[in-house]
């Protein structure tokens, strides 16, 4: 096995920060049905490739061919967008370091919550993350969707 998926976690120095599934609190997606093979790195863990104090996504999530998912979850009240983006960019600067950069990348940002208010999705519906000189928009998933949801494009 050589994949994309191979490549990323040979470039992860310490595994303890790959995990099975992608969760905060009461709020998750599922993963039933998402592209295999796959990498899931929580940035909140040990050996994550972002310091602990450093903005950051939740989760990135990598699937052969050649898929980058990074992932922000708002579990609890209602999330400040601009806040959120702000993580997803950060995620999507760490997964460029992760991914090879000879191979054309299928990128997708997430954010996962509960229910938004009207201003907050009109808000959401403008806001891009910027990956290798591209922008892209911001999907949305409710909690417990699958992320399949967010995968298919614009």
């Amino acid at each position: 096995m050589n994949g994309f998926t191979d490549a990323v976690r040979t470039r992860i120095a310490n595994a303890s920060c790959l995990v099975g599934g992608i969760d905060r609190g009461a709020c998750g997606v599922s993963l039933a049905d998402a592209p295999h093979p796959r990498v899931i790195v929580d940035l909140d863990q040990t050996g994550s490739p972002l310091g602990g104090t450093q903005t950051k996504c939740d989760f990135l999530f990598f699937a052969d061919p050649d898929l980058v998912v990074p992932i922000e979850i708002k579990d609890h009240g209602a999330p400040d967008i601009t806040k959120a983006i702000r993580q997803l960019q950060a995620g999507a600067k760490a997964a460029q370091e992760l991914a090879s950069a000879d191979l054309a990348i299928t990128f997708r940002p997430v954010l996962v919550s509960r229910n938004l208010r009207r201003h907050k999705q009109l808000q959401l519906r403008g806001a891009r993350v910027g990956f290798r000189k591209h922008q892209e928009r911001v999907r949305r998933l409710v909690c417990g969707d699958p992320l399949t949801g967010a995968l298919e494009s614009a």
